[in-house]
């Protein structure tokens, strides 16, 4: 066995690049150890790979990233400004319609834009640093077998940061344990369409090593502190190909970019995903105090946020159109009780009695819904906008929802879902639909929700492309809510965002000022279809990396003339 070598680790390029010489940007990664330590450690490089899958769930659940882009894509609603919500999902208040990304380096906006970023490429970072110690410097973690799975998944983890950047940002970096950083402000940008190319070939890859040397369970400390689930070679490779269906499905700014996805590829990938034979939905184990979701503990709690009336009036179609929702919220008493025709609404009912925990619910009966309640009482701030008010209460993850609504098992705690099953239906169905494959299948697979949990009526595949792609719509907004930032993602490809709403996110602008070059970002007034970039935010042009500089040593003459004074 060799000791490591220390080599230039990738988070000071990536969290932030060249932070050496300028302290304020400096960046602690946590994940990142003495590299001299870990690198004589196999204990330590194992343990980047524990540290690497959960910061990888929870990145993906973060209440800055995930939950702020569902609630820009209308599925939850709130008026608070906790992560910004307020200022990133009003209409017509800050901004004519949507606020773009405030990209600006003081702003207090910006961070959201710097949740994935840092997130994944911190991560990225980790497990770089463990394929060099396995692949350069011959590190033996134990055993072979356990040494083989280490690779394995750093290998996919690589695939998940390049797939995650590639849906939500416009460019980024493709860096592997190969690449030479002797040159770190030397490497290339590359646009998102390659990243995303990078993540299926690293998923690939990732699914040969698996397949070379397959393994019967990963540690439980993965994916819990306690609690934590297990999982063999075989089901993370059915995780694969979801996360590949996922990155060539969601990837699409716009419905032009959708119709160029090679879908036959998606059904092929959703033919061996998490739904086909021996596969599982995708958990961690929350135990909400070092692991939790951000994004389900929030949208979850009636008391706290709310269905989006938008989705909410789709939700609530019944029999009786007078207890259909509108969008916007009415005002007044609201929206009415629901009498749904998708047993997941139902009447609305929902727990042990009439106001249960104050959130206006009704004593839960024999028409109840599964996943959503109503609620009678209009929760947020009306001077913020009434448009925020919605009387829908997703109730799916409420026992996440911390500290829980008196239930028993809804203490905050519990299996977490990051990938479902039925979300590799959903894309193998719409795979099969516009891929030119079997209707009748994609109708069954798009059945296993709508009839299974939603009770409505049997799709046969005789409806046609619209009707099929129509009732795929619907399942993808309601089985996938709290789900990443799927919401996002779906409403994007389908032109459904809301006016000025940025369809994906720029370079951090701590990255963009030590690259030295120019700031700029995407949506809001000055840029209102969200794709193309602009030098302005909101109507305020953002500083060049020039004038920022001009302006840091304007300011130090000045407090250098306070002194003579």
């Amino acid at each position: 066995m060799r000791k490591l070598t220390q080599w230039s680790r990738l988070a000071a390029m990536l969290a932030v690049i060249g932070t050496a010489g300028c302290k304020s940007l400096e960046v602690t990664n946590p994940n990142a150890p003495d590299a001299e330590r870990a690198f004589s450690d196999p204990g330590a490089v194992a343990g980047l790979v524990t540290g690497a899958m959960r910061n990888w769930v929870q990145v993906r659940e973060n209440y800055d990233g995930a939950l702020v882009l569902s609630t820009m894509a209308d599925a939850y609603t709130a008026s608070w400004n906790n992560f910004n919500l307020r200022y990133y999902t009003s209409y017509g208040v800050e901004c004519p319609e949507r606020c773009g990304w405030d990209n600006r380096p003081t702003s207090n906006f910006r961070i959201q834009v710097e949740a994935f970023w840092y997130g994944y490429y911190g991560l990225l970072s980790s497990v770089n640093d463990v394929l060099t110690a396995i692949r350069v410097n011959d590190v033996e973690i134990g055993t072979p077998a356990n040494t083989n799975m280490l690779e394995a998944v750093a290998v996919m983890l690589q695939g998940v940061v390049f797939s995650q950047i590639a849906l939500n940002y416009d460019q980024g970096f493709i860096v592997d344990e190969a690449t030479d950083l002797s040159n770190p402000l030397a490497l290339p940008l590359e646009d998102r369409a390659a990243i995303r190319d990078a993540a299926i070939a690293k998923f690939d890859e990732a699914v040969a090593l698996m397949t070379a040397s397959p393994f019967s369970a990963s540690p439980s400390t993965w994916l819990g502190v306690i609690n934590g689930p297990s999982y063999s070679s075989a089901q993370l490779i059915k995780l694969i190909r979801t996360m590949q269906a996922e990155a060539l499905a969601y990837f699409p700014r716009n419905a032009a970019e959708n119709a160029t996805v090679n879908w036959a590829q998606v059904a092929t990938y959703g033919s061996q995903g998490l739904s086909t034979a021996g596969g599982s939905d995708f958990e961690f184990y929350t135990d909400f105090v070092q692991m939790f979701s951000g994004l389900k503990n929030w949208s979850n709690d009636g008391g706290t946020m709310r269905v989006d009336t938008r989705l909410a009036a789709v939700l609530t179609a019944g029999p009786d159109p007078s207890k259909v929702h509108v969008t916007p919220w009415p005002g007044g008493t609201g929206n009415p009780q629901p009498d749904a025709f998708d047993a997941r609404v139902g009447n609305g009912t929902w727990g042990p009695s009439d106001d249960f925990v104050g959130s206006g619910t009704v004593t839960e009966d024999a028409g109840h819904g599964t996943e959503f309640a109503w609620s009678s009482k209009a929760i947020f701030n009306p001077t913020r906008g009434q448009f925020h008010q919605s009387n829908l209460i997703h109730i799916r993850y409420t026992y996440l929802s911390y500290p829980g609504y008196g239930l028993p098992g809804e203490d905050g705690t519990g299996p977490t879902p990051v990938y479902l099953k039925s979300m590799n239906d959903l894309l193998w169905a719409e795979g099969l639909i516009r891929g030119g494959g079997s209707a009748a299948q994609a109708a069954a697979l798009i059945n296993n929700t709508r009839v299974g949990k939603g009770h409505l009526a049997a799709l046969t595949g005789a409806e046609g492309q619209a009707a099929l792609l129509a009732a795929l719509h619907y399942e993808n907004l309601t089985e996938l809510l709290g789900i990443g930032a799927s919401p996002f993602y779906e409403r994007r490809r389908n032109d459904e965002l809301w006016p000025m709403t940025p369809r994906h996110m720029p370079i951090p602008a701590k990255e963009l000022s030590v690259l030295k070059k120019e700031l700029y970002s995407f949506g809001g007034p000055t840029n209102p279809t969200g794709l193309a970039p602009s030098l302005s935010v909101n109507g305020r042009a953002i500083p060049s990396a020039r004038q920022i500089g001009d302006a840091m040593l304007k300011e130090q003459l000045r407090n250098r003339n306070r002194r003579h004074q």
